[in-house]
């Protein structure tokens, strides 16, 4: 073959994957203004904005931007769509963000796909402030939403492929401050989950809820039915000052959620610090700091279709912050006093075996509140527990003695502990009672404990 025909092959070659390449369209920007939103926080942009939406996604790949400004808006915005890849984005300016503003009582956006066998469509939002009407509701026989059905969302993608959220903040919600999820959320193929979810860099504050009875909201952060997610960098924060109650859970993952990492988060004020029910399990939990609870991390598990070992690495968790004779409610746990624990890992039938629980730090301090009598209850086999610490502080201003209760053969090793109470271990999780081992005095000294 000449030089010259094979030139001409490859350049052939090249022109074809270059073609390949750009058939995608490229990105349509939409501006909120153009549309005749003011965004000066007084004229409401409710239709400007929601037009401008609804235009976007008549392009397959579009971009709606918020130039700085506040936006007060008197509805809920909706995208409805199918397949479209959609980006929501402000504009940064001194450091802050374009402030959407809801006045009325309902979720803030909403970004709603259809269920199908195949999850379609990708969403990426970023540089937001999201603003609940929820600001001056709190916790009293007044709050028509009390012990109800109903709640709300400041930011809720269901039924995509894909949801990337960076850089925004959502604030006074009752119900849901960031929710992703399928709409039906079990029974479903594993397809029709979210192949990828990223949360990262947002600020969660004073979105909360209190329903016990039904316990399915008042969540910070909550992802269910995905294959992988990133929770990174939040604060996820429920001011009990202002609302008056425990939000329900700091970040959630239930129903099918798989290979999630939930690192370095802050999350302070709520029932349960991060909650992990019915999810297939290969998550990281790791460098988060969880405080202003008496339950920091929970996980229910028994067997599901796959129950992959979890890690939880060096966090930090702590009753510090939770005021002292507190009348919070508290809503998971409240008949079983050594359930409520700063960590509360329960899987039978071997569901998490493998799981490892390393360089933890769980401390309790008699100058805030704790309605538990134990720092820790494990009921699972099969568990990897080294070199984590479990501090008592100021023992004597609490109302039980603290124990670390082991219902599992997973024996801790290399672990310290100061001012426990007493140890209870027991062989298995699984029905056999085993050697009870008590360890008392152990009020001030740490103590290396190694089986």
């Amino acid at each position: 073959m000449s030089y010259s025909k094979l030139k001409l092959i490859v350049a052939f070659v090249l022109i074809n994957v270059s073609c390949s390449f750009s058939q995608q369209p490229p990105v349509k920007i939409y501006n909120v203004k153009d549309f005749g939103a003011k965004g000066n926080g007084i004229a409401d942009d409710y239709s400007a904005i929601q037009k401008c939406i609804n235009e976007a996604l008549k392009d397959q790949n579009s971009r709606v931007v918020f130039p700085a400004g506040k936006y007060k808006i008197s509805k809920g915005l909706i995208a409805h769509y199918l397949n479209n890849n959609f980006e929501m984005t402000g504009e940064i300016k001194n450091n802050e963000y374009p402030v959407i503003s809801c006045t009325a009582l309902m979720s803030v956006l909403s970004i709603r796909g259809y269920l199908e066998t195949q999850a379609t469509g990708t969403v990426s939002i970023s540089n937001l402030n999201l603003q609940g009407g929820f600001g001056a509701y709190h916790y009293s026989a007044s709050n028509q939403f009390i012990n109800t059905n109903n709640w709300f969302c400041g930011l809720s993608v269901t039924d995509k492929k894909s949801a990337k959220i960076k850089n925004v903040k959502v604030s006074d919600i009752y119900g849901q401050g960031i929710y992703i999820s399928a709409t039906k959320q079990v029974g479903i193929p594993l397809t029709s989950r979210f192949n990828d979810v990223s949360i990262l860099n947002c600020k969660v504050i004073n979105c909360w809820g209190y329903n016990p009875k039904a316990d399915d909201y008042g969540d910070g952060i909550y992802i269910a039915d995905v294959s992988s997610a990133v929770i990174k960098n939040n604060l996820v924060k429920n001011d009990f000052s202002i609302t008056k109650q425990l939000g329900r859970c700091g970040i959630v993952l239930e129903f099918m959620a798989e290979k999630c990492t939930i690192s370095n988060n802050n999350i302070f004020g709520y029932d349960r610090g991060i909650h992990l029910e019915a999810d297939y399990g290969g998550h990281l939990i790791s460098q988060n700091t969880i405080w202003g609870t008496d339950m920091g991390i929970v996980l229910f598990n028994n067997n599901e279709i796959r129950n992959y070992p979890v890690k939880i690495i060096d966090n930090i968790v702590s009753n510090n912050g939770l005021p002292k004779s507190t009348t919070l409610k508290r809503t998971r746990d409240i008949n079983a006093i050594s359930d409520r624990s700063l960590m509360n890992f329960v899987a039978g039938d071997n569901s998490r075996a493998g799981s490892l629980i390393e360089g933890n730090t769980f401390t309790v301090s008699g100058d805030f509140d704790y309605f538990s009598n134990s720092i820790v209850n494990i009921k699972a086999d099969n568990l990897i527990i080294r070199k984590n610490k479990y501090v008592v502080k100021q023992p004597q201003k609490l109302k039980y003695p603290i124990l670390f209760n082991n219902y599992s053969n997973s024996i801790p090793v290399n672990d310290s502990f100061q001012g426990i109470g007493h140890l209870q271990l027991k062989k298995s999780y699984s029905g056999n009672k085993g050697k009870i081992i008590n360890t008392n005095k152990m009020n001030s000294t740490p103590v290396e404990f190694n089986l």
